[in-house]
């Protein structure tokens, strides 16, 4: 292997295989290819052009149950697909993954449109032609007229559909996101549909890590009605008190309960949603909506 990008110890099981269930070795990335080593003699090379999927956990269920934290690899072998799980530390799993996605993704051609929308205004922006590349918490759309840097943590929802890129008919994937408060759509394309779905499972690693932990936040109605006046007014020098029909002290402690919850931070004018906080006005507005 000329360049090894992860070399660490752990164990990990592919479907399949003669062995007995999951194996303790050494878990090796390089640019072109991971190997799985239980000895010098018995391995397993799978290419990473062959690799069409990476998701946390133990997504085959045919696979036995391991110690620590387990990473789902899901590869074409041959005309067939198959899995392969490794796992190890929590730490050491989640670097591993992230250099997997930058070795998977890095240097991908992509036609990027941004903003195709900002708050819910369509724009005509055009697509551009641009190189992928994974930095440290978020993805940057290189381009002519320079980066477009999407933070993971600033993701507020995403679509996958078709668009016309270039005259023809194409999947996407589209990505909104927070920017100082300001609701954000980009929408990104890729040569073949397993660039594209590699792109939208790292996208979503974050996505889904804060809908997870909105499950468990408990809201009042006047809290909920506060989000959605910040929606509404973004940060215009607008009185919050005679929107949500609340004196300035009771405003006042509602937005620090929204601070202390991470749905609201400081604006020029006004608090602002972060990306949390517009998560949940968008659940909310589909519940009206409905």
């Amino acid at each position: 292997m000329p360049s090894v990008l992860a070399d660490f110890t752990g164990r990990f099981s592919v479907a399949g295989s003669d062995r007995d269930g999951p194996v303790e070795g050494r878990i090796l990335l390089g640019e072109e290819q991971l190997i799985l080593a239980a000895s010098e003699t018995d391995r397993q090379t799978i290419p990473l052009t062959e690799v069409f999927d990476v998701a946390s956990g133990n997504e085959a269920a045919l696979i036995d149950p391991m110690a620590g934290t387990p990473l789902t690899v899901a590869y074409r072998n041959g005309s067939s697909r198959t899995t392969a799980v490794v796992a190890g530390e929590e730490a050491t799993i989640e670097k591993f993954t992230t250099v997997l996605f930058k070795a998977l993704l890095n240097g991908t051609a992509v036609q990027v449109k941004h903003p195709a929308k900002v708050g819910g205004r369509v724009l005509e922006t055009a697509f551009a032609g641009g190189l992928l590349s994974l930095r440290s918490g978020g993805v940057v759309f290189d381009t002519e007229d320079g980066p477009i840097t999407v933070p993971l943590s600033s993701i507020v929802d995403f679509d996958r559909r078709e668009e016309s890129v270039g005259g023809h008919r194409r999947p996407v994937v589209a990505v909104a996101h927070v920017d100082s408060g300001q609701a954000l759509t980009t929408v990104a394309a890729t040569e073949t549909s397993r660039e594209l779905s590699l792109l939208g499972r790292y996208l979503r690693r974050t996505y889904e890590d804060v809908l997870a932990s909105l499950r468990d936040l408990s809201l009042s109605e006047r809290e909920t009605e506060t989000l959605a006046a910040l929606y509404s007014t973004g940060d215009a020098d607008v009185s919050l008190s005679s929107v949500v029909d609340a004196d300035a002290r009771t405003v006042k402690r509602i937005l620090h309960a929204l601070h202390e919850k991470e749905l609201v931070e400081s604006g020029e004018h006004n608090p602002i949603l972060t990306a949390k906080g517009q998560i949940v006005v968008n659940q909310y507005l589909e519940r009206v909506n409905e």
